[in-house]
């Protein structure tokens, strides 16, 4: 038992704990469209894209939460632009859009010589450093980032699932596009320091795609998901403390384990059964 509940009689590890949990719990639940979309590489882009954002509000001594916040706001302007072009592929726009904005972080970074140092725990996750006020800024995102999600709902699936349709019948899927690119941005932030933006992208997409095997509608599969990000997110801060090993990537360790385990628990049945699995998420 001791083994257990060791590591939460620090403060540290109590806010590390949190701050575990509300990346664990939304950086899945906005995977799973990513998944859907089939657009996993959105997520790795996004998290390059943001450390633009993070070197100039280190710069500026301004909030990095923000800054990377900004940057995601930016990608998502820059795509949304790019995309009123009928001839640009998606995943053109999403390369030049990841391109600019990296690149642009890294001229920043050049400007000095320490700056890529002090942001590495950015990069990689720290979540043992996560203060009270790192934690109520990071509540409010994650609040309002599930709350735009259960609005955006039904809007999100007709746009994933049959666009042309959801623009006949009313739906702005632009505007339901770029507020999906936002809460993106919001996941990445969110995760700068517990696994660090390098990798944001095995909370998005991971716990998603195991949960994409259990499952036949996205209701199930958003729960699932939520359900595997916490258990990745607790897990792996739990064994990180006692291996004295790096947080982050042991969070995308145990999640990528946990997807393992699903595709072999899976298997054997999806074998045995003709799949509509994509008419059946759908339908929902």
């Amino acid at each position: 038992m001791d083994w257990l509940t060791d590591p939460y009689a620090y403060a540290f590890m109590q806010r590390a704990l949190i701050a575990s949990l509300l990346v664990g719990l939304v950086a899945p639940l906005v995977g799973v469209w990513i998944v859907l979309r089939r657009l996993a590489y959105l997520g790795d882009a996004m998290s390059h894209a943001t450390l633009g954002g993070v070197a100039v509000a280190y710069l500026a001594g301004a909030s990095v939460t923000l800054g990377a916040v900004g940057a995601g706001v930016a990608m998502a302007a820059l795509m949304a632009l790019l995309a009123a072009h009928p001839r640009l592929r998606a995943d053109s726009i999403v390369g030049v859009a990841q391109v600019t904005l990296f690149a642009g972080g890294v001229l920043v970074i050049n400007t000095r010589d320490d700056l890529g140092v002090d942001l590495s725990h950015f990069l990689f996750g720290s979540v043992t450093t996560v203060s009270a006020d790192d934690l109520w800024l990071n509540g409010a995102l994650a609040v309002g980032a599930l709350a735009a999600l259960a609005v955006l709902f039904s809007d999100l699936r007709c746009a994933t699932f049959d666009a042309p349709h959801a623009r006949l019948t009313g739906v702005p899927v632009r505007a339901v596009d770029a507020a999906l690119l936002v809460l993106l941005a919001i996941s990445v932030v969110l995760a700068l320091q517990t696994v660090g933006v390098l990798m944001a992208v095995a909370l998005f997409v991971v716990p998603a795609a195991a949960a994409r095997l259990w499952t036949a509608t996205i209701e199930a599969m958003s729960a699932v998901a939520a359900a595997l990000g916490l258990g990745a997110s607790l897990a792996g801060l739990h064994l990180a403390y006692h291996l004295a090993t790096p947080p982050g990537a042991t969070v995308a360790l145990v999640a990528v384990a946990l997807l393992g385990l699903s595709v072999a628990a899976t298997l054997p049945r999806r074998a045995r059964r003709p799949a509509a699995h994509e008419a059946e998420l759908a339908g929902g």
